[in-house]
């Protein structure tokens, strides 16, 4: 099984990370679950994605996503403070950063590695628009998924 820790997942995303005050067990090392845009499908020890919206909720989905159990967030050009025992990383460009996690990860047959991403609706879509580079697509995603946001809270 391929798993990602988080060191890894920076260091491919190019990204900066914030560890929570009382870190993850293993630091930098600790192993990430699924990576996953949809805050309704975050589960323990995954990493929920956010993508810059008009709405700017971003603060209260990563607050969300660390009470649904996530070990990590990856946010737009901001710094979040992680809960204990999890991290924050911040990219410049989220899009850019997904669709380089993606093109680093695929596998010769043109796959990704099923327990990186999570296999839910959004995630799967995000993914499709993102690796095609479907602006529009993605676009109409990231409203799609701040809408789901704003009445899940």
């Amino acid at each position: 099984m391929f798993n990602l820790c988080i060191a890894e997942l920076s260091e491919i995303v190019e990204g900066s990370v914030s560890l929570g005050a009382m870190p993850p067990l293993a630091g930098l090392f600790e192993p990430i679950g699924r990576i996953v845009v949809d805050i309704r499908e975050v589960q323990r020890r995954d990493v929920f994605w956010t993508f810059e919206a008009k709405t700017k909720h971003a603060c209260y989905q990563t607050a969300d996503a660390y009470a649904r159990g996530a070990l990590g967030t990856v946010v737009v050009g901001r710094r979040i403070e992680p809960w204990a025992g999890t991290f924050c990383i911040s990219v410049a460009d989220s899009i850019g950063a997904f669709h380089r996690l993606m093109r680093c990860l695929r596998s010769k047959d043109g796959g990704w590695p099923a327990a990186i991403f999570g296999q839910d609706e959004s995630t799967q879509e995000m993914m499709r628009a993102v690796w095609s580079r479907d602006e529009e697509s993605v676009r109409t995603m990231i409203e799609q998924l701040d809408q789901q946001a704003t009445s899940a809270a």
